[in-house]
């Protein structure tokens, strides 16, 4: 199921609540497409936010799921508290919503940024360009992103930040269109995981990368080549 066209909002955040988050997704006509697909490949008009199961090997450790899903956002569209370290709270945070102090995710959810000392949020570089986000205190994982200027301009990616659904609060995570639309990266998967999904999603697409146009059993060799170069280059 999609998203609604309207304009909505999408609260979470961390077990313990030193780490919530505000998603302002807005109408439809102001979304940008989907970037999942070989630029050019007629996938229809889809657009972002939308929810992906991932089968890769570095998010089902990075969010310690057997089938990590996650909700894909525009980078810009996101809002972030993050309370400091100099709390001695042993429990979870009893701090409401609108007696938090809120930033934008494009100044905070970055490796570089010398604030990230000061407060929960934590980050773990889990390979070159690519950042994961945590909660230092309750060890709850928030997040993941690519670096800005990774992704080839020609690929015609928005800056994205990909939200774990599990941090998703339970009153949004219940609307129909949270469920996942499609598993990517599913050429990495782990076969009784997906025959599990198969059986219990009802023939949810799946692709062995992220270019929705193709589906499990394309020839993908120049894909794998692609995104070994594109690794190669980050490292240099």
């Amino acid at each position: 199921m999609t998203f609604p066209k309207e304009a909505l909002t999408i609260h979470g955040g961390c077990n313990c609540r030193a780490i919530r988050y505000e998603v302002s997704v807005p109408p439809f006509s102001e979304r940008p497409p989907t970037p999942y697909k070989t630029p050019g490949a007629d996938v229809g008009d889809l657009r972002i936010p939308c929810v992906l199961l991932c089968q890769c090997n570095n998010c089902r450790l990075g969010a310690n799921q057997l089938l990590p899903t996650g909700l894909v956002t525009e980078t810009k569209w996101v809002k972030v508290s993050v309370l400091p370290r100099d709390s001695t709270n042993e429990g979870a945070f009893d701090v409401s919503n609108d007696k938090r102090t809120w930033h934008s995710v494009v100044d905070v959810f970055d490796y570089r940024n010398p604030a990230l000392k000061d407060g929960h949020l934590s980050v773990y570089k889990s390979s070159p360009g690519r950042s994961r986000w945590f909660c230092d205190r309750c060890g709850t994982s928030v997040g993941y992103s690519v670096d800005p200027g990774i992704i080839p301009p020609e690929w015609e990616w928005p800056q994205m930040l990909d939200l774990w659904s599990a941090t998703i609060d339970r009153e949004d995570l219940e609307k129909d269109y949270m469920a996942p639309e499609r598993m990517v990266w599913c050429h990495y998967g782990v076969p009784w995981i997906q025959g599990l999904v198969r059986e219990g999603a009802g023939g949810i697409p799946e692709h062995p990368l992220t270019k929705i146009e193709k589906v499990l059993g394309d020839d993908i060799e120049d894909d794998l080549k692609q995104m070994a170069a594109l690794e190669e280059s980050v490292k240099m």
